[in-house]
Parts: C-alpha cells; structure tokens; sequence
C-alpha cells in the first residue's frame, strides 16, 4: 500500500504536524475579521438609531470586495434613451442595445435589440422594451432577456407589474385604441377597446387582479382624462371617472382598491368602492415639479410653492393617499426620487436624503453635473453626460461625476 511522504513525516519521532498558513486563508481570517467587526460597529450604531443597519452592511459589503469594480461606467450619452434600476442592477436601454450593470459595474447582459423608437418600461425586477409605434417588444426578468414577441397592432404605450403580467395600448382599426394584459406565462388574461380617446398610461396592481387605463381627450377647448378601473377576472369595468383640465403624468395601484393618478393639476384616488373622485391635493401645473412611486405604494410630489424657483416643498404620502410629511426646501430641485425606504432630493449640486419619517439622514456634495439619479436603498446611481458613477446612500459626503 502506498502511503504519502507527508503523512509518513507528520508521524516519524513523535513530531506533531505543523500546518502552514497559506496567504488566501490569512485573506479570508482578515475579511472575517473585518466583517465581524463592521457588523458589531453597525449594531452598535443601529441600535441607539445613529445608522441604518443595511446602510453600514452596504458599506462593509464593498470595502470586503476591494474597490468599485466596473464603475464609473463610461456611456455615450447621445445614445442613451432610458436608464433606471432592475432588481437593484443598473439598466441601460440606447439606440441600439440593452445593458444591464450590477451594482459594481459587471455587465451582466448585453443584447442588440434592433428596435427603432425603443422606450423602456421597470417595475421591481421585470421590465419590458417596446416599439413606440411600432410592434416589437422584449421581455427582461432581472438580467436575462425571457421573451422577444411582436403584438398583432402598433404598440402606444406599455407596462409591466410587479408579479410579471404585462399590458399594451395599441392602435386598433374600428376603435381608436386597446388594452391587452397578459400574465407571465404570455396568456392573454383581459381586453378592451376604447372607442373615442387614446389610452396614455397604464397601471397594473401587485395581485394582478385590476388594470386601470388613463385616457386623454379635448371638449370644446378643455382638455379632460378618463380614468378607468377594471377587474381582469370580472371583464368588467368597476370605476370610471372623468377629471377635467389634467393631463396625466403616471397611474399607480398603490394599493389594491385604488388607482391614483399623478397629474399636471393634482393628485386624485379612483377607489372601485365609491363613485366619487377623491381630490388628495392640488396645484397648479406652473408649480408642479416632479413625482415618483415607491415599491411599497407610498409616494412623493414635489412642487415649487407659487412657481417659486426658490421654494420648493416635497410632500410624502402613504399607500392610501394621506399626507405623512412635507419636505421643505430652499433650493431649487432638479427631481425627487423615492424607493421603500428613502426619498432623494437633487439639487444642482446636492442630493439630500431622507428617511420616511421626512428626517433627513445624509447631504451629498455632488462635483459636477448630474442629468438623472438612480437611487435604491442602498445606494445612488448618477447619471452625467459621459458615466454612471455611484455614492452610497447613506454615509458619503462627496462624489465626483
């Protein structure tokens, strides 16, 4: 039988087995120690609320892994039709391709899409790409392309759910324009025709349950929005209702029972239980900033009081449409952007964070220009004219684009 040397020397005169250290196991006890030691800080901290616990684990989590990786990511701005944040990766859609980046700069797809006037569509971690006016469209789940399809009319807009379903406006012949849903396995679950007016914007609840439909239209010189309600399993309309002198900006379920559309004149609740529009507030379209969706259906509206360019308020609503806190500012914002648990602010050369108790947790000096922000709960992306560059949520000072 043979035996190896270094077992036969571990035993010869009693010598007891010396094992060597090798220089990726000191690697390792040294991320270990490192780990065991931001994670104790954290606690620490987190627990007399000086610091979000997944805001320093983001933190320890990159200073493990060495650097920034890919990042920033150098991008042809002219080429550039929509960035946003799939599953917490970066999403790039351009005239030509589709990439997405994870949170360190990886490529993790790259995909031609050969799509004239592509626009892009996200919701959590499915996204579709689509042919404004045209009948291509691609669906993405978290960063692998799952199906490429061609509708039977012209695409006007479209709209993916949190549970996967998808749905499309299209020009029809007979009527003016259609809604059709699908569920993720691509079965055609509802559809409608809308006779008079085209339908703009589109909202799918979490359950897949109800669909709702903005439509816009003109009467004598006033322009007006429909908002319809449905139920995908009843094929019937639950709600209607028509706001006068709004054009819509975005539809959301934030919660089940309730559309809420987002316009140029204010914020109004479509509930399929009354018959009445609730009026959640209002403002003039000279005042209007912008807004945005959380994950968890609570949402901001940021206004400039009186078209001042000076001050500007961002108002924090819960998922059934009740003002929770106003952000005041004495700068003038670029956007705000909000995600399940902070709401970012962009001024020219600042970016304030907040928690959703309208407290502010961190001011960022921002060193250069920045076109859009990509923010999720951990941290911001940036979009400049020529990079993607990235600070942490929670904890930078400066960043440099």
């Amino acid at each position: 039988m043979k035996v190896k040397l270094t077992e036969l020397n571990s035993g010869y005169k009693g010598q007891k087995k010396v094992k060597k250290v090798s220089s990726r196991s000191k690697s390792k006890a040294i991320i270990a120690f490192v780990l065991a030691a931001a994670f104790t800080v954290t606690f620490l901290l987190n627990s007399v609320g000086l610091i979000p616990l997944s805001a320093l684990f983001a933190k320890a989590r990159v200073s493990v892994s060495g650097d920034n990786g890919n990042l920033p990511l150098q991008i042809d701005s002219a080429s550039v039709i929509r960035a946003d944040v799939i599953d917490g990766n970066i999403i790039l859609l351009t005239n030509d391709n589709i990439f997405i980046y994870s949170e360190n700069g990886k490529q993790l797809l790259f995909h031609n899409h050969g799509i004239s006037s592509p626009a892009l569509n996200v919701n959590g971690k499915y996204a579709i790409v689509f042919e404004r006016n045209g009948k291509n469209f691609i669906l993405i789940e978290k960063d692998e392309i799952t199906y490429e399809g061609v509708t039977e009319n012209k695409i006007i807009t479209a709209q993916c759910g949190k549970n996967g379903y998808y749905a499309f406006s299209t020009k029809i012949e007979g009527s003016t324009s259609a809604l059709s849903v699908y569920s993720k396995y691509r079965e055609n679950v509802f559809n409608w025709s809308c006779g008079d007016e085209y339908i703009t914007s589109i909202a799918l609840s979490d359950n897949g349950k109800y669909v709702g439909a903005a439509v816009v239209g003109a009467q004598n010189g006033e322009l007006f929005t429909i908002v319809h309600h449905f139920g995908v399993d009843y094929k019937e309309e639950l709600n209607i209702q028509k706001i006068t002198g709004v054009s819509p900006f975005s539809l959301h379920f934030t919660n089940s029972n309730a559309l809420t559309l987002i316009s140029d004149g204010g914020v109004f609740e479509i509930n399929k239980k009354s018959d009445e529009i609730t009026n959640k507030t209002e403002y003039y379209s000279s005042e209007f900033n912008s807004c945005d969706v959380s994950p968890n259906g609570k949402y901001i509206v940021t206004i400039a009081k009186y078209g001042s360019e000076n001050v500007f308020e961002t108002n924090l609503y819960n998922k059934n449409g009740k003002l929770k806190h106003t952000i005041s500012t004495d700068f003038e914002i670029v956007t705000s952007m909000i995600t399940g648990k902070y709401i970012f602010i962009l001024g020219e050369n600042i970016i304030n964070v907040y928690n959703l108790n309208g407290k502010k947790v961190s001011g960022i000096t921002v060193e250069g220009e920045v076109t859009s922000l990509l923010p999720t709960d951990d941290f911001i992306f940036l979009e400049s004219l020529n990079k993607i560059s990235r600070c942490f949520t929670y904890g930078d000072s400066t960043v440099k684009v």
